[in-house]
């Protein structure tokens, strides 16, 4: 693999950890990475989205995240940079790593575009869309026709016709009918009312009756007859599921709830039709039965944050026979143990099929994973709890730690009772830092230690015999230094470099002391929780990213500088040069530019005061600018908002990142709260010179020049114009499902409750912590691993970590077997070269020993005998003194190279990086249908993947010594069993 620049590893993986609806972030950073020095950035990206959308119910082997828009972004992506070959090629791969409804959900999309929109690029891809929903329904119609017991594939339940679309139609029945009867409550009112619902409802029919045409034109049907014998095909399939019990969608259509086969049935389905089967009283005493008899008829626990509002639901519930959410979480358990089952199983295996005898097989190692829950952000707060219920469950543990307190859970304790632990404890309210990490870190590890000795002893106690123990050991594979699970709702380094530093001091003593393996951080942003300084502002990126290297960043601080301001303009001059230069150490930017705006009121002196942009290096002319200001004027309350607007504007704005802090404790003229809107009349003393209302200036710096706001919120006589700003800002997001709880994106309110003493804190927090999740951190940090995911799929990928990281290891040993043993060997030349110089040496001094004892014995020898024996005698003294000179060399070397040897071991054993993990998993086995399709490099040959045959069939690197296979094919098995491993 060519190798790239640290800027393009960190793209990769700011790609793979992007949040998961934020699509402008999603866009920035591919067009990054397209311009960095990435070989293969595009395939990249698709290869990307793919292992995120794989899920533990694929048809493809191992479970990512699950996400499913992300695969869709990347692909439409992929499509407006004219990577049309790329797409079409891995279309077929959809369904194997998603669902079939991926491919309608993403036909529908680009047929639903305007026609100034569509291009050929996306009537291609919708064609390829459509033929193979006909290939695939042909193939399952003649094969159930030729085979009784076939079950058809999904292609048939989200095939595309007149009434069949991926999103417009509403969620069945919410609640169970009046009077307890079995009805179906029909479609809320907010789906059928509203004229904006009817339009796109209507609109969606349109296209599915488009695509549907489309798929009947692949399917070579009788013009005349196409509609009717498309109907006809789709309903003998769809029959086929529904009888077998995998459709639950018709039995609910027909009002025949009470007949679906809650075992056989799609366990997404029942989870999110439950309300609908629920309603049904009959459909639910019978689910309630199955459920109680086996966890196959339990609706799968897929999305943890999903899963608490079900949770909170369920507590609503009167009837306890009709809760099910402790079954939920058993099933969830059960499927988090059979994933590192299936792991272990698959790794053991393989590796005794590859060594001569028992001793040589390496060990793997599995690490315990010990969950501390990060403090703060109350609205995610329980899904991480839930997180965490499920690790400790899974493992069997009773000690958790919230912050920096570790809490003791009975092993039968239900998720309520551990959420009333949580709470009792109050650890969740405190604040964060490194040292309260550490803190929390040190005591849940000292827990487990304490724990597992007492467990070992009293397994020992109840074993008594030898024999027990061995095959106690022998049942379990060797546990390594614990990991800590830091379950957080985002992660990034801290505000200041000391409190960066501090954290990494914090990781290395832990590992070194306390023997930590490593920080697992997972983040669950299923619901976003406050930054530190509770601002909920989320970054835009409007335009490409560079690397991040590469970035300039604009910043401008817009000021209300009158009277009452004094404080707050101090504030700013005091603590201004700090703010920007610890937030250019913390965030690693090639430049932060930042400019300055006051504002007074009309007729005041300095009623507009503008500083131009300054490089970091120069801010001082900002400050300077700053101290020039005295707070004065403004008399009335409103104040002149459009100057400082105006004055933004006038800015020149070039940055990467364009940010403006907007310091006001007064409105504009016209939006004092409890009056009227904003009107350009006398009564609002709008100036003359200012034809451009407030709220239209305003939509020219949010959208045409592209810069984000974050209001500092002083008091609340601000609170009207804050919702103008606000409403200003979501013009441009009425797409973003998110917008609605957390806010427009480019737009946020910073609290400044705690006074103009905590100005730098609360700025300088809010900056850096949006700053680095809109250019993504350093991925190269050792000792920490960084997961996300709301999904138990990945929830269960992160527990895995330190089997995942065993198995790496052992297959880079089998891997490098050759380069050992060159290395092995050339550490013995060099003991030999040693060893022959010794023995050089050894042998000269005894020569010239025996010289000396003749010398003595010859004492009458004339006198210049004895000199010409002493003349002859001084070059043997130079050639020991060189040989001593060469022997000390040798040992210098071979000591230079044992470090180096000792160093690079040292290396392979550290966790890796987030980039190097990101790196080797796109080589990974169940990727390598996607990078076949993309034509990028596959690492196994055919006489590699002969082998792996092979090894499937029994057949041992023994069997092969005893039948003389040739040298080559034992080397394709030992190929053959490192991919194995580390695919398991």
């Amino acid at each position: 693999m060519a190798s790239s620049s640290n800027s393009s590893t960190d793209l990769l993986v700011t790609l793979d950890t992007a949040e998961r609806g934020a699509d402008a972030e999603i866009v920035a950073t591919i067009d990054a990475l397209l311009k960095s020095d990435e070989p293969d950035a595009a395939a990249k990206a698709i290869l990307i989205a793919f292992k995120r959308r794989n899920h533990d119910k694929s048809q493809a082997a191992d479970g990512g995240a699950g996400e499913k828009r992300f695969l869709l972004t990347v692909i439409s992506e992929m499509l407006g940079r004219g990577e049309v070959d790329k797409v079409e090629r891995v279309l077929p791969l959809v369904p194997l790593y998603g669902s079939w409804r991926d491919l309608l959900v993403l036909a529908e999309s680009l047929a639903g575009t305007s026609a100034e929109e569509q291009t050929e690029a996306t009537k291609t891809v919708v064609k390829s869309i459509a033929a193979l929903f006909a290939h695939q329904m042909r193939t399952d119609d003649d094969q159930m026709a030729l085979d009784e017991s076939f079950l058809p594939s999904a292609a048939c339940k989200y095939a595309p016709h007149g009434r069949r679309h991926g999103g417009a139609t509403a969620a069945p029945p919410t609640k169970r009918a009046a009077g307890g009867g079995g009805g179906v409550a029909k479609r809320p009112r907010s789906a059928l009312g509203a004229e904006a619902n009817k339009k796109k409802v209507s609109e969606a029919h349109t296209v599915a009756k488009l695509l549907g045409k489309a798929v009947a034109s692949e399917l070579n049907l009788d013009p005349c007859t196409q509609s009717a014998e498309y109907r006809k095909l789709r309903s003998r399939l769809n029959r086929r599921l529904t009888e077998r019990g995998h459709l639950v969608e018709p039995l609910l259509c027909m009002k025949d709830a009470a007949s679906i086969k809650f075992k056989q049935a799609p366990k997404g389905s029942l989870a999110k039709y439950k309300a609908a089967i629920m309603a049904d009283e009959v459909a639910a005493r019978r689910w309630a039965k199955a459920q109680n008899s086996s966890l196959a008829a339990v609706a799968d626990l897929n999305d943890l944050g999903a899963a608490v509002v079900d949770w909170n639901d369920e507590k609503l519930e009167d009837d306890e026979s009709l809760k099910f959410f402790a079954k939920r979480i058993e099933k969830a358990v059960e499927t988090a143990k059979d994933a590192k089952a299936e792991i272990r199983k698959a790794a053991v295996d393989v590796l005794g099929q590859l060594q001569g005898t028992d001793d040589d097989v390496p060990q793997l190692t599995d690490s315990a994973v010990l969950p501390l829950v990060g403090a703060g952000g109350n609205k995610s707060l329980e899904t991480r709890l839930l997180a965490a219920f499920l690790v400790l469950k899974a493992q069997g543990l009773t000690a958790f730690a919230v912050h920096d307190e570790v809490i003791s859970v009975a092993a039968d304790a239900t998720f309520d009772t551990f959420v009333e632990l949580v709470e009792a404890s109050g650890a969740a309210t405190r604040e964060a830092s490194p040292a309260t990490l550490q803190r929390g870190a040190t005591a849940l590890l000292a827990r487990y230690r304490a724990d597992a000795l007492a467990s070992t002893a009293a397994a020992d106690e109840e074993k008594g015999d030898d024999e027990g123990k061995v095959q106690a050991k022998a049942d379990s594979l060797p546990t390594g230094n614990p990991d800590i699970l830091f379950l957080c709702s985002d992660f990034a380094p801290y505000a200041t470099p000391a409190e960066g530093a501090e954290l990494a001091d914090a990781i290395q003593a832990l590992q070194t002391d306390a023997g930590l393996r490593s920080l697992l951080v997972h983040r669950l942003r299923s619901v976003r929780t406050a930054a530190a300084s509770d601002c909920e502002y989320r970054a835009r990126s409007l335009r490409p990213l560079p690397a991040k290297s590469e970035v300039v960043v604009d910043l401008c601080i817009c000021m209300d500088c009158t009277g009452s301001m004094g404080a707050w303009i101090d504030a700013a001059k005091t603590h201004l040069v700090a703010i920007i230069e610890e937030l250019g150490r913390d965030i690693e930017v090639a430049d932060i530019r930042v400019a300055f705006v006051a504002y007074r009121d009309f007729d005041d002196q300095g009623r507009k005061v503008i500083e131009p942009f300054a490089s970091a290096k120069d801010v001082g002319r900002v400050v300077r600018c700053i101290r020039d200001q005295d707070a004065s004027g403004g008399g009335d309350e409103p104040e002149d908002v459009i100057s400082g607007v105006e004055g933004m504007r006038s800015l020149e704005w070039r940055g990467d990142v364009r940010m403006c802090l907007f310091v006001a404790d007064a409105c504009a003229h016209g939006y004092l709260p409890g009056k009227g809107a904003y009107q350009a009349t006398t009564t609002t003393r709008l100036a003359s010179v200012q034809n451009v209302l407030l709220p239209d200036l305003m939509h020219q710096f949010a959208h045409e020049d592209g810069v984000d706001l974050i209001m500092c919120q002083i008091s609340n006589r601000t609170s009207k114009m804050e919702e103008m700003f606000k409403g200003v800002y979501a013009a441009a997001d009425d797409k973003d499902s998110a917008a609605a709880e957390l806010g427009p994106r480019g737009y946020g309110v910073l609290p400044m409750s705690s006074g103009a003493s905590a100005f730098k804190e609360a700025i300088l927090s809010c900056l850096s912590s949006s700053l680095l999740e809109l250019i993504g951190n350093d991925t190269l940090t050792s000792g920490v691993q960084t997961f996300d995911g709301s999904t138990l799929s990945s929830l269960v990928s992160t527990m895995n970590s330190s089997l995942r990281e065993s198995t790496h290891a052992v297959a880079e040993r089998l891997r490098n077997a050759k380069e050992e043993a060159v290395a092995a060997a050339a550490a013995a030349a060099e003991e030999e070269e040693i060893a022959a110089i010794e023995a050089k040496i050894a042998a000269k001094e005894i020569a010239k020993l025996k010289e000396v004892e003749m010398a003595d014995a010859d004492a009458e020898v004339e006198v210049e005998v004895e000199a010409e024996g002493a003349a002859a005698a001084q070059p043997e003294d130079d050639d020991v003194a060189e040989l001593k000179a060469a022997l000390e060399a040798k040992r210098a070397a071979k000591a230079d190279a044992d470090a180096a040897r000792a160093d690079a071991k040292a290396e392979k054993a550290k966790p890796r990086s987030d980039g190097e993990r990101l790196r080797a998993e796109l080589e990974a086995a169940y990727l390598l249908p996607v990078r076949l399709a993309l034509g990028l490099p596959v690492v196994d040959e055919l006489a590699v993947e002969a082998a792996k045959s092979l090894l499937k069939a029994r057949v041992t690197i023994k069997d092969l010594e005893a039948a003389s296979y040739p040298e080559q094919f034992k080397e394709a098995m030992l190929k053959a069993g490192t991919a194995m491993v580390e695919a398991a």
